[in-house]
């Protein structure tokens, strides 16, 4: 595998990051992590990569950490980290985009952001997946997370599968 780390996001990832998102988009189907969508509820529209890197800034100082995920000059996806158990999304969320899926790369993403987390104090690590979503119970299986129950999502009506990984 090439050279992958984790690095937040900057003015310098602009073209990188509309690049991505532009596919995901065209790709349909859930972003992950939410973080990284471009639609702001609160403005009700797209908000432009200034407006979100100021968005993620401040979501650093309370509420979770973002982090591209890089390799080969790209950004292959992303993971957040709360600080704090977001209830049934659990304390991360992550995604590869569309392009770069079923190559190994979730499950690396993921082994570089426990050590994060474990710097927060987190643990156990509550990680959370649609029971239909495979690829992501794999990832998380992979990493050592230990299978703790299902849950309904009343907001989506999926069945969730919850998940914890101890440090």
């Amino acid at each position: 595998m090439q050279d992958l780390e984790l690095v937040r996001p900057s003015a310098e990832h602009k073209h990188l990051y509309e690049a991505m998102m532009d596919e995901w988009e065209a790709f349909g189907g859930r972003i992950n992590p939410g973080a990284i969508r471009r639609y702001s509820r609160v403005r009700g529209r797209n908000v432009t990569y200034e407006e979100w890197l100021e968005w993620v800034e401040e979501d650093r100082e309370t509420v979770q950490d973002l982090y591209f995920f890089m390799g080969g000059g790209n950004i292959l996806g992303a993971v957040s980290i709360r600080y704090q158990c977001a209830g049934i999304a659990g304390h991360s969320g992550f995604g590869i985009r569309p392009s770069e899926r079923n190559k190994g790369y979730a499950t690396k993403m993921l082994s570089l952001a426990l050590p994060i987390m474990k710097s927060y104090g987190i643990n156990p690590i509550v990680l959370s997946c649609a029971k239909d979503n495979i690829g992501s119970a794999k990832t998380i299986l992979r990493n050592g997370g230990t299978f703790v129950e299902e849950v309904l999502e009343e907001e989506t009506g999926e069945l969730m599968q919850i998940y914890h990984l101890y440090c």
